[in-house]
């Protein structure tokens, strides 16, 4: 309950979404540099995730059952909302992230850069 009220607040701090040609170049660009956030679960689209899509994927991710984490890869002992938190918390901040890519932030572009082109 703790993990579901700070990403309903921090989610309210988001900025409005880019403009959809924004949201597609940053994606297009990242995908050039094989740039994958790293998430414990599969989360198809995440690129071109808007705010709306990116609440309706940490909703999902708070509503998965045991079988359905099982089904992701986890075991069976494995701690799921230990799992779901963390999950959520890289959601969000990649998100984040995102957000000030497809603003072109040089600071958010210096990171990604550092950690996947200046090799």
């Amino acid at each position: 309950m703790k993990t579901e009220r700070m990403w309903h607040k921090v989610m309210k701090e988001f900025p409005k979404d880019a403009p959809a040609d924004a949201i597609e170049s940053t994606a297009k660009t990242l995908e050039g540099i094989s740039f994958e956030p790293v998430l414990l679960m599969k989360t198809p689209g995440f690129l071109r995730m808007g705010r709306l899509e990116l609440e309706r994927e940490i909703e999902r991710v708070h509503q998965m059952t045991v079988k359905e984490m099982m089904a992701e890869g986890f075991a069976e002992n494995a701690n799921f909302n230990e799992f779901k938190a963390k999950h959520i918390q890289l959601l969000i901040y990649y998100y984040n992230l995102l957000c000030r890519l497809r603003t072109d932030d040089p600071m958010a572009w210096d990171l990604v850069n550092e950690l996947y082109e200046d090799d």
